[in-house]
């Protein structure tokens, strides 16, 4: 048997109790979830992540994401577009020898 597998099981069944640190800002709410699948400690069946009501959305919520996500990203992406055309525009003039006199 390796010797770290014994020194790990006695760390852990030395009958020594760690004391947990209490912090004065701590109150016990879980901020994030860190049961996720490929942690060593997943556990499928520890909690259902159903989200409240109450946080969900509602219709006029969600289409003022949509509304936002659109203002925000669409001059990006009529910007990114644009350059193609530019750029392709100046390699077929190029390609086609209109630059030159």
């Amino acid at each position: 048997m390796p010797a770290i597998y014994i020194l790990k099981t006695d760390m852990f069944f030395s009958g020594k109790e760690k004391k947990k640190k209490k912090y004065a800002d701590d109150d016990g709410r879980t901020i994030i979830d860190m049961n996720v699948d490929g942690m060593p400690w997943y556990n499928p069946k520890a909690s259902d992540n159903k989200v409240a009501k109450e946080d969900k959305p509602t219709r006029r919520e969600t289409f003022a994401m949509i509304r936002a996500w659109f203002s925000v990203y669409l001059p990006r992406i009529f910007a990114v577009i644009v350059g193609f055309g530019v750029a392709v525009g100046v390699i077929v003039c190029w390609l086609n020898g209109w630059f030159i006199d």
